[in-house]
């Protein structure tokens, strides 16, 4: 693909000096000096991203191992995204498939409690490693690193499994053009159509991807989903994914040389060291002159220890080598880096490093303005991860007559209906839960919220199954209350008890 350069077009002069200020005397001109260095060449996604795709994924990489800001950035999103597993809950749509409140609860159990005996278990793992939620993890990290997280879902059943279908990740670096070489139809390793819609991916089979294989987006015949590509789009016409770290690779970069840097100067400081200063024209070495001459005892030693006295020959004088330099702090330089780099990322620095020496208010907004980024990535990831793999797996069920969900293969609306969920997982951190609980009662009192809502809000699970947790510890603590007041009775106690619900029962 070509690439367009900017021109200028010759227009009439404005009328008066005033007239018709525009871009061309600020940001689109090509005369100021200041703006020369900036590129005025327009080139397609493909053209910006792959192309230089290899040389950003091992820089992200080579930042993401040894870099500690860039493992900040990295752990802090994929731990607030993803954190220990985002949980599944049903939510089919009994409206539209005509089922009453109960049947649809039933058969949202009966999705829910398939789909943990599968994702709770290594059954899910192609490699027989970890569990879904582990996965997810290792998903979401890789999508930050690389920019991009490739996923196929063959069928495979081990011994002692009663799945077969799997979750296996591909190494984005084997997705290749065959031969390595791009055409207009093969772009670093995607197959697009006519219409520049992705079809196909090639992938390396050996390790220096001589011979490539091309592994269908879509089924031809069923339709089933064979490839997942998990990236965010940033641009028109994008085909891969950008690593996470890319707008701050440099600033990154200068960070651990800096820090580098400062650590061999401390080091260097802390080194004592002394020379002999001799007036003489002899010297101690005898006419050696070359290590290899000098012979063990034939130069004098100097012991230094605290307290000690030593006597030195007539013309020597002792010179202390001072390695120290002039130590100029580098919290400035460090915190407007992490600023910068923060703000590439969508992170502010006090979240990016963990450092809240703030104000609450200054502190809870930081944390707020994150929580905005976590969701962004979530639910992005929710939609090309957990709910892909999901839908497979109930395709999965109805297929093999595991379960039967009526109408869910005839009719592809009551198929989506059936595949409705919410997907639950951490929950923003909290500077001051007493003030947050209070804002929650607040907001319940006021009417403007559900119990359902706030409870997903401050990470405390789902809503319907506490309920029924605390329906059964209310009824133990009645059945308990009940027993203590039959044994007064026998004993000739008194027979009015305070039960757990506060109230007095005779």
């Amino acid at each position: 693909m070509g690439r367009k350069k900017i021109t200028q077009q010759k227009r009439a002069a404005p009328k008066t000096a005033q007239e018709f200020r525009n871009y061309r005397s600020s940001g689109a001109s090509l005369v100021n000096k200041a703006l020369l260095d900036i590129n005025t060449f327009l080139r397609s996604a493909d053209e910006d991203i792959s192309d230089n795709l290899d040389v950003l994924k091992a820089r992200s990489r080579e930042l993401s191992m040894g870099n500690s800001l860039g493992i900040a950035a990295i752990k802090r999103i994929r731990t607030n995204t993803v954190g220990i597993g985002l949980k599944l809950k049903s939510t089919i749509d009994h409206e539209l498939l005509g089922l009453d409140a109960k049947e649809a609860e039933k058969i949202e159990r009966l999705l829910e409690t398939m789909w943990e005996f599968w994702a709770e278990s290594v059954e899910c793992d192609f490699n027989r490693m970890k569990n879904f939620y582990q996965l997810q993890s290792l998903a979401m990290a890789t999508k930050l690193v690389d920019g991009e997280c490739f996923v196929v879902m063959p069928f495979k059943k081990n011994i002692g499994e009663a799945f077969e279908l799997k979750i296996r990740f591909l190494d984005s670096t084997k997705c290749v053009s065959p031969n390595e070489t791009d055409t207009e139809s093969i772009i670093k390793g995607v197959e697009i159509d006519r219409d520049g819609a992705p079809q196909a991916y090639y992938f390396g089979k050996d390790k220096e991807n001589t011979e490539t294989v091309r592994v269908p987006i879509f089924g031809k015949l069923t339709g089933r989903r064979n490839v997942l590509h998990v990236f965010d789009l940033e641009r028109i016409g994008q085909k891969r994914g950008v690593p996470l770290l890319a707008p701050i690779i440099e600033e990154l970069h200068q960070i651990t040389k800096v820090g580098r840097a400062e650590l061999k100067n401390i080091a260097v400081s802390t080194i004592f060291t002394a020379f002999i200063k001799n007036q003489s024209t002899e010297t101690m070495l005898k006419g050696a002159s070359k290590l290899g001459d000098v012979k063990k005892g034939e130069i004098p030693t100097i012991e230094f220890d605290s307290g000690n006295f030593g006597e030195l020959a007539p013309g020597q004088d002792v010179v202390y080598a001072n390695p120290n330099r002039q130590y100029t702090p580098l919290d400035t330089f460090i915190e407007a880096i992490v600023k910068k780099a923060g703000a590439g990322i969508g992170i502010p620095h006090d979240v990016l490093i963990s450092h809240f020496n703030k104000s609450y208010s200054a502190s809870r907004a930081a944390l707020n303005e994150a929580w905005t980024t976590y969701l962004v990535h979530r639910e992005n990831f929710l939609t090309d991860f957990c709910k892909p793999i999901y839908a497979e797996f109930v395709d999965y069920l109805v297929d093999e007559k595991i379960i039967e969900l009526p109408g869910y293969r005839e009719n592809l609306l009551k198929r989506m209906a059936y595949l409705r969920s919410e997907w639950i997982g951490s929950s923003p951190g909290q500077i001051d839960p007493v003030k947050e609980v209070k804002a929650t009662a607040e907001r319940l009192r006021l009417g403007i919220t559900t119990k359902e809502k706030e409870m997903k809000a401050l990470g405390l699970g789902d809503y319907e199954k506490i309920q029924i947790q605390l329906k059964k510890e209310l009824e133990n603590d009645l059945e308990l209350e009940e027993i203590k007041r039959k044994a007064r009775q026998g004993k000739g106690g008194e027979t009015s008890v305070v039960v757990a619900s506060g109230k007095e029962k005779e």
